[in-house]
């Protein structure tokens, strides 16, 4: 059986300020997070710290945010609170394997 090499998905915040996690079934190397809402995304290399992430805000600041980013996890990866900051928020992501 063929092993997936990518996926995509939405999550809709349900609690703003609680990170929510994803299972994929593998662990990515790579995730981009876009927060549809506030027009922000985010984006974890493997081999970042855990709940870093890249950031390019709306205004088009790309800064280096050291927490409420992205935690890889043995079958997925964890949106942080900055990420999820706001009930009903939409974040369309990508998973890389």
């Amino acid at each position: 059986m063929m092993q997936q090499a990518a996926k995509t998905g939405t999550n809709t915040v349900a609690a703003g300020g609680t990170a929510e996690t994803v299972v994929l079934g593998f662990q990515p190397s790579y995730v981009r997070a876009i927060n549809v809402n506030n027009l922000t995304s985010y984006e974890y290399f493997a081999g970042m710290t855990a709940d870093y992430s890249i950031t390019d805000a709306n205004g088009g600041t790309v800064a280096a945010a050291t927490s409420g980013g992205i935690t890889l996890t043995a079958d997925g990866f964890t949106l942080g609170t900055a990420i999820c900051d706001t009930t009903s928020d939409v974040v369309r992501w990508l998973a890389i394997r």
